[in-house]
């Protein structure tokens, strides 16, 4: 962790409030397209982000730098507060297990020819069950177990939803190439 980084987190920790200002000033912009890319609705992203900070602030003295980046342990805590809003909404998650599902490729060459809001506008097109496992899996890198374990499904549900998610993609594509 970078010096400038360390010294805020400690002014932080003695409840400096200028220290909690530029350490949200740091994070903010950050954290805002974190929750975005699972929740829309400009209100609750705003409701996300603070209830995120709220829950930073309290618990900064549990962040340990000897187990990854700030950015890593505050974006985590973002995602499992938009989930949480997410569950609050009644959001479900059936098993696809035994759906067939033919995916037809790998999109990674695909979407790196595509700019960042090509891509953006392109997962925001297909429903948000599919689109919080894409984000949580290709995008976040969190594991089929520990997206089971947040969203309380199976990894096999997960891993469903995903290759469904990518093929739901790949139709976006297609519709986008034409």
């Amino acid at each position: 962790m970078n010096n400038k980084l360390t010294h805020i987190i400690k002014a932080c920790l003695q409840l400096d409030y200028s220290a909690q200002k530029e350490l949200y000033d740091l994070s903010v912009d950050r954290l805002y397209y974190a929750v975005k890319r699972y929740v829309k609705e400009p209100y609750f992203i705003e409701n996300i982000l603070q209830d995120t900070f709220i829950k930073i602030f309290k618990h900064l003295d549990k962040y340990d730098p000897e187990k990854g980046a700030f950015s890593t342990w505050s974006n985590t805590i973002a995602i499992r507060e938009a989930l949480l809003h997410l569950r609050k909404k009644s959001l479900e998650f059936v098993p696809l297990e035994n759906m067939h599902l033919d995916f037809a490729g790998d999109l990674d060459p695909i979407l790196a020819k595509m700019d960042a809001d090509e891509i953006i506008t392109l997962i925001d097109k297909i429903p948000a069950k599919y689109k919080i496992i894409f984000n949580l899996y290709e995008i976040d890198g969190y594991s089929h177990k520990e997206i089971a374990e947040m969203i309380k499904i199976t990894t096999s549900t997960s891993r469903s939803y995903l290759t469904r998610a990518k093929k739901m993609i790949q139709q976006e594509i297609g519709f986008c190439v034409n």
